[in-house]
C-alpha cells in the first residue's frame, strides 16, 4: 500500500473504454442491459470525481453512446472497430493534453471519493522519484483485486502511456516500467467478470442502476 501523502492538487483527464453490445460481459452469463448499467454506473462515479477535469467514452455501443453523452462524457466511436481493448484506448488517448488516466468500466462499486483519492496517489507518485532511481516512473497502475489484471492505468502526459490491458496486464504494465500501486480501495480494484466477482461487488454497495436491473432481472442461477 501507499503511504505518501497523495497529492490534492492535479487535474485528470479520463478514458473509459466501454464495450457494450450483447458480448459486453459474456463470462458473467448475464444480459447485455446489465453490462450497461454496470458501464454507467462507472460512468457516473467518474464524472463525480474532483480530480477529474474531462471524461472520453470510447465505445461502438449506439445505446452507451447516447447516455454517455448526455451525462457529459465526450463520446467517441472507434476508429478501428474490431480492434479490441488497446485500439480503443488510443481512440480515447488522441488528442488528449496533460495528466491522463484509462479506467476499465466494469467497476459497478466505483465510488467517486475511491478514485479521486487514487488519482491523488498517482499523481503523488508519478513525481517522486523512486528509491534507487533519479527519476518519477512514467506511468503508474492500480492492480484489480487479483493482483493479475489493472483497473486503472496513469501518466502525467498522453505521450507516455503504454497500455497493456488483457490477460496478466498487471505483469505487463510492470514490466513496462509502471509502478504498481496497491491502495487499500477493495470497490475500485473490484472489476466484474463472474457471478461471484459480482457478489463481492455487492457487498461494497451497487451503483443505482445495477441495483435497479438486478432487482427487475434475476442474474442465470441466482
Amino acid at each position: 500500500m501507499i503511504d505518501e501523502a497523495a497529492d490534492p492538487g492535479t487535474r485528470w483527464r479520463m478514458v473509459l473504454p466501454l464495450k457494450g453490445g450483447p458480448n459486453a460481459k459474456s463470462r458473467l452469463a448475464a444480459p447485455a442491459g446489465l453490462a450497461v448499467a454496470i458501464a454507467l454506473d462507472c460512468l457516473d462515479a467518474v464524472l463525480a470525481t474532483p480530480a477529474v477535469a474531462e471524461v472520453v467514452v470510447v465505445t461502438p455501443d449506439p445505446r452507451l453512446a447516447q447516455a454517455a453523452g448526455s451525462a457529459g462524457a465526450l463520446v467517441r466511436g472507434e476508429s478501428r472497430p474490431g480492434s479490441g481493448l488497446t485500439g480503443a484506448i488510443e481512440d480515447g488517448l488522441r488528442g488528449l493534453e496533460g495528466p491522463c488516466a484509462v479506467l476499465l468500466g466494469d467497476l459497478p462499486a466505483l465510488r467517486a471519493a475511491d478514485l479521486d483519492l487514487a488519482l491523488q496517489h498517482a499523481g503523488k507518485a508519478l513525481t517522486t522519484p523512486r528509491q534507487g532511481r533519479p527519476t518519477a516512473p512514467s506511468m503508474v497502475f492500480v492492480p484489480d483485486a487479483d493482483g493479475v489484471g489493472t483497473v486503472l492505468l496513469a501518466a502525467l502526459d498522453p505521450a507516455r502511456m503504454q497500455p497493456a490491458f488483457g490477460p496478466e496486464s498487471a505483469r505487463r504494465h510492470a514490466e513496462s516500467g509502471a509502478l504498481r500501486l496497491d491502495l487499500d480501495l477493495p470497490a475500485l480494484r473490484r472489476d466484474v467478470d463472474t457471478q461471484a466477482d459480482l457478489e463481492v461487488a455487492q457487498s461494497f454497495g451497487l451503483g443505482r442502476r445495477t441495483l435497479a436491473f438486478l432487482a427487475g432481472q434475476a442474474l442465470p442461477g441466482a
